[in-house]
């Protein structure tokens, strides 16, 4: 017994304890970020940061502190805001980043730079950028609900990450199609509606290079555009016009949720000619048809068929909007550079990729109907 004992002593002056440990009492967490493009070439950096008063019986009460400076870079914004608030600014939990658009129109990594450098950076942040509109209206918003903005903002966007709207991209999955050349990105777009107590989620923005393009997928695009980079979320749903009976218009619509998605692209080196085809099949459950009658013989196939050419047709739509943007989403260049170095080297993406032919084909399979014929 007595070995044991010394043993366990010893043991303990080899414990190292927590050199880096910082209390929470002594930080103030800062949980959503948004920067816009100031004066003079400044920026404006503003921060939500919530405080928790003690109660002497029951839970405490949260009170949400939103602060505004401009500077040249943020972390000079940073420290500024750190002399505004008693105890030390960390961003270790920054939940969202938010980009006001203007901003967003120019090079992002500088803004993002301190992010990536920083060890406490919290690179699960989601990033987003406000149509129409500038961060600090965004992070400042008179919202219902959610008592912090940040949950506000993230939940919208895990919303739209789950219905197949977003990729659900964080700071660490975009560092690299920042810096890689041959993939651009999109970023979810964010509007404020109903006099600034609303905020929705409005379409997805193309980026090229590290550069806002002012293009966007709309939200009613964005489940296919998702569906053609392979990306799926728990629930993908498409309602789309199919028949045009000339009298209830609700009768010509469907609504069909995806119960399989397989993406594949396929690349050629036509004597220096890149050619793309994007073959998408899906397999679908009718989840909402008004018009019934899918008992009749043939009619499955029918709808299947007239789904798999209006699909097509707006997939030719997404990837004119693409290749005007100059936002290569899909990471084509990526490909050709890795199958195809000897095209690439000899090629200019950025003035190749808008001019190059890239063909969708969509197939539809219908595989279950709901239990009313």
């Amino acid at each position: 017994m007595k070995k044991y004992l010394i043993a366990g002593i010893v043991s303990l002056l080899f414990l190292t304890g927590c050199w880096d440990e910082r209390q929470f009492k002594n930080v103030k967490l800062v949980l959503s970020l948004g920067f816009d493009q100031g004066e003079e070439g400044q920026i404006i950096q503003t921060v939500s940061i919530p405080s928790v008063s003690r109660a002497t019986e029951g839970p405490g009460s949260e009170s949400l502190q939103i602060l505004s400076t401009s500077a040249h870079t943020p972390l000079q914004a940073r420290g500024k805001i750190d002399r505004m608030i008693p105890e030390s600014y960390d961003p270790a939990k920054v939940k969202v980043i938010v980009l006001g658009e203007d901003l967003a129109k120019q090079d992002i990594y500088p803004i993002l730079d301190d992010m990536y450098r920083n060890p406490r950076s919290n690179l699960n942040a989601y990033l987003a950028v406000v149509e129409e509109g500038t961060a600090q209206d965004v992070i400042s918003m008179n919202h219902t609900g959610a008592t912090r903005i940040s949950n506000y903002i993230s939940g919208l966007l895990e919303a739209a990450v789950s219905s197949t709207h977003a990729t659900g991209e964080n700071l660490q999955l975009l560092c690299a199609e920042l810096l890689e050349p041959g993939i651009d990105f999109s970023i979810p777009l964010l509007k404020i509606e109903d006099d600034g107590n609303l905020l929705t989620f409005s379409g997805m923005g193309l980026f090229h290079d590290k550069t806002y393009t002012g293009e966007k997928i709309g939200a009613e695009q964005t489940t296919l555009y998702m569906l053609l980079q392979g990306e799926k979320g728990r629930v993908a749903r498409l309602t789309k016009k199919i028949d045009d009976h000339g009298k209830d218009e609700i009768l010509d619509y469907i609504t069909v949720s995806v119960a399989e998605n397989d993406r594949k692209m396929k690349i050629e080196n036509k004597d220096g000619e890149i050619a793309v085809t994007i073959n998408l099949d899906m397999k679908v459950k009718i989840v909402e048809y008004p018009s019934d009658h899918l008992y009749v013989k043939g009619r499955i196939e029918e709808i299947g068929k007239k789904l798999s050419k209006k699909l097509t047709d707006e997939s030719v739509d997404i990837i004119s909007q693409v290749q005007e943007a100059n936002s290569d989403v899909f990471g084509i260049g990526r490909r050709v550079k890795a199958y195809h170095p000897e095209v690439w080297k000899e090629l200019d993406w950025r003035e190749e990729f808008p001019e190059i032919s890239i063909e969708p084909k969509v197939k539809v399979e219908i595989i279950q109907h709901g239990i009313i014929n």
